[in-house]
């Protein structure tokens, strides 16, 4: 069954912009045709298309049910600004791992600068890696600074900060009951003794991914998609 992202109003779906173009001029679907429709609420709308104008295409209702691979935990990535292209990789692996908050910062040795960044942009990635990987629930992606990334990593009950060369080996089998984790990875230059040292004051696990070391976009990837595996996400 075809996905789309549209407007669920009521009994009926609308279908617009590049979806439309995707839906009549790739696909060459008709009216008739079955699609999914998702909205970002959590469920998948089995729709009819009934018409399709020139900017726009109805579609009628037909059932509703709640799909199965959202984000069932609370997971969420901060992660210190790195390149672009391996930034957007990263936004792309979050959604399909199952990462329900994406959260980008500036650090001191932050190899891309955040002033003037479109969110836009990653907004596109996360629509459609949302509809590649089957969700029905959009991650949420925010670009903040140092100070309100430590704010807010504080909060989560586990907090995995990925320390390279001064990290300790971590028993991963405790996220099996976890349901709120937060994942923490510096960028390609890692993070200043004075950032490490305000990380630490909030606690977290200071855990190690190896001898060898990886980089800030390998290590984003691998631990969000351990925390999903062993938290059952």
């Amino acid at each position: 069954m075809k996905r789309f992202i549209g407007k669920i109003e009521k009994e009926h779906a609308i279908i617009e912009g590049e979806e439309l173009t995707h839906l009549r001029n790739v696909l060459r679907l008709n009216v008739g045709d079955e699609v999914t429709v998702i909205n970002g609420d959590g469920c998948d709308y089995l729709c009819q298309i009934i018409k399709i104008d020139k900017n726009i295409a109805f579609l009628s209702v037909k059932s509703k049910k709640n799909n199965k691979n959202n984000a069932k935990n609370n997971i969420s990535l901060f992660i210190s600004a790195i390149k672009r292209e391996k930034l957007e990789l990263v936004v792309q692996k979050a959604v399909e791992l199952g990462i329900k908050n994406l959260f980008i910062f500036e650090s001191q040795f932050s190899t891309m600068k955040l002033k003037g960044e479109k969110i836009i942009r990653y907004q596109k990635i996360i629509e459609s890696a949302t509809k590649q990987c089957e969700r029905a629930d959009f991650m949420k992606i925010r670009l903040i600074s140092f100070s309100e990334m430590l704010e807010r990593f504080a909060q989560h009950k586990v907090k995995l900060f990925a320390n390279e060369r001064e990290g300790e080996e971590f028993d991963f089998s405790v996220l099996k009951t976890a349901k709120d984790i937060a994942i923490l990875v510096g960028c390609e230059g890692g993070f200043s003794a004075q950032e490490k040292a305000q990380i630490l004051q909030t606690k977290p696990q200071n855990i190690s991914l190896g001898n060898r070391i990886l980089r800030a976009e390998t290590a984003a990837i691998l631990l969000s998609g351990i925390a999903s595996l062993f938290s059952g996400n």
